[in-house]
């Protein structure tokens, strides 16, 4: 087993039933579709028409769907553990018609080919999960080993410094998010207390950018940040 994968998957530690994952996530996580469209975003300026994309943590196909309509070109490699994610990933796939080269793979970056190189790369609402133990580090090297010289990479996730200020404001502010949109405050404090603060592993942004750096990113900067999530962007050295 690789550092990256001592993550686990949702098949066995699911902080929501699969079945609701797609609306809860869209309740608790701040501007959840908007995320994925400046993800996209970023990947169109700067990739080719004919691009490979590794989605690293496909889930249940939310950026195999978001991006692959309006860039039929476009061939993705989705990566889960998670097989019951990646059952309703397909089923999107199916019901949205989308035809272009889609693969979906049950495993890790790791068990791909170290010849399986591609264009561009996202890690979106993944690395979180990983403690900073060396297992952050390993996921993002494992990405950028099959991405090409020069590729493109979209990293979001968690990231802050708990008991700063900063981070304490921000996440009483998060907190309302799921209350403007009509979930009672038992179960907010129920999903942060016994989900949300447990599983995310969170670091200070200065760290994130050093294991980018590490990891053999060059040229990385910011492009999203909202709540405690941020969005950076950075290319193989």
């Amino acid at each position: 087993m690789t550092v990256a994968k001592q993550a686990g998957n949702f098949d066995e530690t699911p902080p929501v039933k699969v079945e609701k994952y797609d609306k809860s996530i869209r309740l608790f996580c701040g501007a959840y579709e908007e995320m994925f469209k400046i993800s996209h975003c970023c990947l169109r300026a700067r990739l080719p028409m004919d691009a490979g994309i590794l989605v690293v943590g496909a889930g249940t196909g939310m950026e195999i769907t978001e991006f692959s309509p309006p860039n039929p070109g476009w061939s993705f490699c989705g990566v889960d553990p998670s097989a019951d994610m990646l059952a309703l990933a397909r089923k999107k796939i199916l019901e949205k018609h989308l035809a272009g080269d889609i693969q979906l793979r049950q495993g890790y970056v790791d068990d791909l080919s170290e010849e399986a190189v591609f264009d561009g790369a996202t890690c979106i609402l993944v690395m979180h999960f990983l403690k900073d133990d060396g297992a952050k580090l390993a996921l993002l090297e494992s990405i950028c080993k099959r991405l090409k010289y020069g590729g493109t990479f979209v990293l979001v996730d968690g990231f802050g410094e708990p008991g700063s200020m900063e981070f304490e404001e921000l996440l009483r502010a998060w907190k309302h998010y799921p209350m403007i949109h009509g979930v009672s405050g038992a179960t907010i404090e129920d999903a942060f207390n016994e989900r949300i603060m447990k599983m995310i592993q969170f670091v200070p942004e200065a760290r994130i950018l050093e294991l980018l750096g590490t990891a053999g990113f060059t040229k990385v900067f910011k492009f999203y940040s909202g709540f405690l999530y941020g969005g950076w962007m950075g290319y193989k050295a």
